[in-house]
């Protein structure tokens, strides 16, 4: 070295982790800002050998994966003032097999469901139709809510009152 100057490692790495130190105690912020996004240049020719590829471009897609038989709509906008109630009854469709109903309950339920949930797209939903579909699917519940179904456990009892609940107060 010039001049008789040696470089000390060890110093070099006990500074270093002094400095980590404060660092993990004191750590760096810098708030972040994204520009508008930039459109992204057309994609070149991918070939994939090892296995399926889905690329999925614009909002509100939809895929129907190893189905011979599916049925894909354009996404459609509920009706002011319905929004509570179409979440409420899409979550309990998904949900509808957890409450062990007969195969004839379930399916008088989805119909149920699916009725109201075509008169929450439209412009001005019938409001007749959607408090009978209601009215069907707390009757359909109701059994289970109150421990009467054979099949339920306190926990299945509990989430058909609080659904029950939910469909009550979302009519309001």
């Amino acid at each position: 070295m010039a001049n008789g100057f040696k470089i000390n490692p060890q110093a070099i790495r006990q500074m270093s982790k002094e400095i980590e130190r404060e660092f993990a105690r004191n750590p760096v912020r810098i708030p972040v800002q994204m520009d508008a996004p930039t459109p992204l240049p057309p994609a070149a020719t991918i070939n994939n050998y090892n296995g399926p590829v889905v690329t999925v471009n614009g909002d509100h897609a939809q895929i129907a994966w190893d189905n011979d038989t599916a049925t894909q709509n354009g996404s459609q906008v509920i009706a002011d003032g319905y929004e509570q109630l179409a979440a409420i009854i899409t979550d309990l469709v998904a949900s509808i097999s957890t409450f062990a109903l007969s195969p004839e309950e379930e399916g008088d339920g989805r119909d149920a469901a699916g009725a109201v949930l075509a008169e929450l797209v439209k412009e001005s939903p019938d409001t007749s139709i959607v408090r009978r579909g209601v009215t069907l699917l707390r009757g359909l519940l109701g059994p289970v809510a109150a421990g009467l179904n054979r099949a339920a456990t306190e926990e299945t009892a509990e989430t058909a009152r609080a659904v029950i609940q939910q469909l009550t107060e979302s009519l309001n």
